[in-house]
């Protein structure tokens, strides 16, 4: 449960993200579990305060 705790921090504390509204998908993974999600959003917002993302234009 600590991933999951992290992520909850990080996404919603008043003094982090104030995200209020989240939908996550499993894609073809359908075990998998709330630590698991919690786990990539952990790495997704640790790659993207280190700025290792790539920008991607979404017009078509």
């Amino acid at each position: 449960m600590q991933q999951l705790e992290i992520a909850k921090g990080r996404l919603f504390d008043i003094d982090s993200l104030g995200v209020t509204n989240l939908k996550l998908f499993p894609g073809t993974n359908r075990d998998a579990s709330p630590e698991l999600f919690a786990e990539q959003i952990n790495k997704s917002l640790s790659q993207i305060e280190n700025g290792d993302f790539d920008l991607v234009d979404s017009e078509y």
